[in-house]
């Protein structure tokens, strides 16, 4: 009989050491399932992306497709996934570029246009680069976001295989992001290294 209610007294024990965390389970977990409304969020990531990447037409139809998932961060995470590979799958091609005054060119330009031999670079290269920048405003073609000239890539819109050639309307100014995709054989593992998705993450809620 002893034994029986030494039993029962350590239950009750137990059961009310247990009862309170099972009465706010929710307040406990509620860390790992963060809610709350989303369109503040769309908004701001909208506005970012609008001003730094205007020539990529984002849509947000995956928002709709996420009503239904309860926590805040995880949607968040998905809606900037579904935006970078938006970015990651816009069509693009390279194409010849406006021209740059006369006024601008440099002694050597037109003999140092025409492709030699080996394929090589000429030697005023840098100083393309630069004037190609320049005539974008240091904007990038594909996405339309502005880089310093160092964080550019200048590539060749018509190759030399095809009769292009070094002249400044052949060149296409790109950021480093936009140079990786049209050159990536993988594009659902370069997505994973670009810097917009670093960017665009740093502004889910912790």
């Amino acid at each position: 009989m002893v034994l029986d209610l030494t039993f029962v007294f350590f239950g009750l024990i137990i059961i009310l050491v247990l009862l309170p965390l099972y009465i706010y389970r929710n307040k406990i977990f509620a860390p790992t399932e963060k809610k709350g409304n989303i369109q503040p969020f769309v908004r701001e990531v909208d506005s970012y992306l609008s001003t730094n990447y205007p020539k990529i037409k984002f849509n947000y139809d995956i928002v709709n497709k996420l009503e239904d998932e309860k926590n805040l961060k995880t949607k968040e995470i998905l809606i900037l996934e579904d935006l970078v590979r938006q970015f990651v799958y816009q069509e693009y091609e390279l194409h010849t570029q406006k021209a740059v005054s006369k006024s601008k060119l440099w002694s050597g330009y037109d003999q140092n246009s025409i492709l030699l031999k080996d394929n090589k670079l000429p030697v005023d290269w840098a100083q393309r680069k630069e004037a190609a920048w320049n005539r974008e405003t240091g904007k990038c073609d594909r996405c339309g976001t502005r880089s310093k000239l160092a964080d550019t890539n200048a590539l060749l819109a018509k190759q030399m295989r095809n009769g292009g050639g070094f002249n400044l309307e052949n060149i296409v100014i790109l950021c480093n992001d936009c140079t990786r995709v049209i050159k990536s054989a993988n594009l659902e593992r370069t997505k994973k290294d670009l810097l917009i998705l670093d960017k665009l993450m740093r502004k889910v809620t912790n």
